[in-house]
């Protein structure tokens, strides 16, 4: 049992995200089951992984994996994080590759989304792999903030990265820039996502004073969104085939008018980025929610919010210049 796992995995600090008002509506997967709420799960996981390492590795948090499975991030003592899999009841851990049957490797993909937080801290700084304890990473309608303190432990949820992370995380995953204003925002959104749609709609006003990166998730239709998000992505001029995909939106059947690339068009890189993209924002959040905002306040803390802001103009003048 002793070399079970190779453990390499940025230490991070854990703070949950504290929900500060509702927001509309938006498009989300299922979260965790119930238990995990409660704490069973990373209870579960944490005597496995207690057990195997013989206590030398911890788990960060858990979060919804494919068919069932839980994917749960751990650490060592060098400060490194890792993904593995448990099976949905907490009886056992699968440590290697998940493959699905178009051959997509979902824990290479989803150790991606780990070290895009990891390549974004400085050498030395809480988080680091370098840098000791501390950093590293991080509900639907609701506005959300916090400041992370690096010698926090996982809370009983185990379900979120800190605020800080998230943003780091999503600055440095694949996105499409629209406008050209001093604030920056960050956007998770499914080609095939109307509350998107509409959100995309509402920001042209804003495009001289907001800078939005849109990053695109694939998840609403399959396997269609995931297509349809890595052609975007793909395109000769990315933010030209953002705008045809948004600007000739079917609203009655909820498509988007981006054409979807045929089977073999698109490279595996793309579609690698497509799918670090959805499980970044699955492991941030504990679902996939689209849209869900990212950014950096007047107040100069991280913030997130999974859905449409009610007031647009309000919610823009709080991001930070």
């Amino acid at each position: 049992m002793k070399n079970l796992f190779p453990w390499r995995i940025c230490s991070p600090g854990i703070l949950s995200i504290i929900a500060l008002s509702a927001l509309a509506a938006c498009h989300k997967t299922a979260s965790l089951p119930p238990s995990a709420g409660n704490a069973g799960l990373l209870k579960s996981a944490g005597l496995l992984i207690g057990t195997l390492s013989k206590n030398t590795a911890t788990v960060v948090r858990v979060y919804p994996g494919p068919d069932g499975l839980i994917g749960v991030i751990i650490k060592n003592p060098s400060g490194s994080m890792r993904v593995v899999w448990m099976t949905p009841h907490g009886a056992a851990i699968v440590p290697g590759p998940v493959i699905t049957a178009a051959g997509q490797d979902l824990t290479r993909i989803s150790q991606q989304a780990i070290d895009a937080v990891s390549k974004t801290l400085p050498s030395g700084s809480p988080g680091s792999a370098n840098g000791g304890a501390g950093g590293g990473l991080s509900g639907p309608e609701s506005l959300s903030g916090g400041t992370p303190s690096p010698a926090e432990e996982p809370g009983p949820q185990g379900k979120k990265m800190s605020a800080d992370d998230f943003l780091l995380m999503s600055r440095h995953l694949k996105s499409i820039a629209i406008g050209r204003g001093d604030r920056e925002v960050w956007i998770y959104f499914d080609p095939n996502c109307i509350f998107c749609n509409r959100l995309f709609e509402e920001m042209k006003p804003y495009a001289g004073q907001i800078t939005a990166q849109w990053i695109p998730v694939g998840f609403l239709k399959k396997p269609d969104s995931p297509r349809m998000a890595a052609g975007i992505l793909q395109a000769k001029d990315p933010a030209k085939a953002l705008v045809e995909n948004e600007d000739r939106f079917d609203a009655e059947s909820e498509e988007g008018a981006f054409p979807i690339p045929a089977r073999g068009m698109i490279t595996a890189a793309i579609e690698r980025s497509v799918m670090t993209n959805t499980v970044g924002l699955n492991q941030a959040t504990g679902e996939v929610s689209t849209p869900t905002i990212v950014y950096r306040g007047t107040d100069g803390k991280p913030h997130s919010v999974m859905g449409m802001p009610t007031d647009l103009r309000a919610f823009l003048s709080g991001v930070k210049r």
